[in-house]
């Protein structure tokens, strides 16, 4: 790791010195009551996340990378009430095993990212966790990598629909939103929607079966600290 670009320098950081900060957005029901909360990361040199988890992939160091990240995130989120969802990546779930040491089952939700094609390997990972009392949720349902097909060989416990599903049914083009709830259902899987920056669609994507939420409606990620002064959240 050589190149002197931002991305390089972030994930030199994280991986020597830890240097990774967690920040924590709030999950809300319909009533706007918080469920618990998705860790997300920050980067003290201000690059952007997606951009240091794609060069860990291409370097082979995905898995290094999310150790960080999750002990930073469970460490920093022991005080938060509720469930914490924590991203896992596809590379990692090809030894689960190794995230028991992150907490219990009934505290955590693993979010799959869709940053690459699943493996038979991931897809035994997954169901390793599912039967060992954890839950999964599929991230970024209607972007990428995360398409129907691959929702029914995860069954994933929830499905977190997309910013861009989410965005595109708030300007009259409900149509996708509806299919994955429609899929959704068929397994049995809760909704969570993603990028919800209206409170006001909070009810109305209730109606269409949505049961949680997360946007910047009900909050913008933030250190732990600042939640335990501001909770209860009802997104207005």
């Amino acid at each position: 790791m050589t190149p002197d670009d931002p991305q390089h320098a972030a994930l030199r950081a994280a991986l020597d010195e830890g240097d990774l900060t967690p920040v924590f957005q709030p999950i809300v029901n319909v009533g706007g009551d918080c469920l618990g909360f998705e860790a997300l990361n920050r980067f003290p040199n201000g690059c952007p996340p997606d951009a240091v988890w794609v060069l860990a992939q291409a370097l082979g160091v995905a898995v290094a990378l999310d150790t960080v990240a999750l002990t930073m995130a469970v460490r920093g989120a022991q005080s938060l009430p509720g469930t914490l969802f924590l991203n896992v990546s596809a590379a990692h779930l090809s030894n689960p095993t190794i995230l028991e040491q992150f907490g219990l089952p009934d505290h955590l939700v693993w979010e799959v990212t869709e940053s690459g094609i699943m493996t038979a390997a991931g897809f035994r990972g997954t169901r390793w966790l599912k039967d060992h009392g954890y839950r999964v949720a599929m991230d970024d349902a209607g972007a990428g990598y995360s398409t129907e097909d691959r929702l029914k060989q995860l069954r994933p416990d929830i499905v977190k629909l997309d910013i861009c599903v989410v965005q595109r049914w708030g300007k009259g083009e409900g149509g996708p939103l509806r299919r994955w709830v429609a899929a959704a259902r068929r397994i049995g899987a809760v909704v969570l929607a993603e990028g919800v920056e209206d409170p006001s669609w909070r009810v109305a994507l209730a109606q269409e079966g949505v049961h949680a939420f997360q946007g910047y409606a009900f909050g913008k990620p933030a250190p732990a600290a600042v939640w335990l002064t501001q909770l209860p959240i009802s997104g207005g």
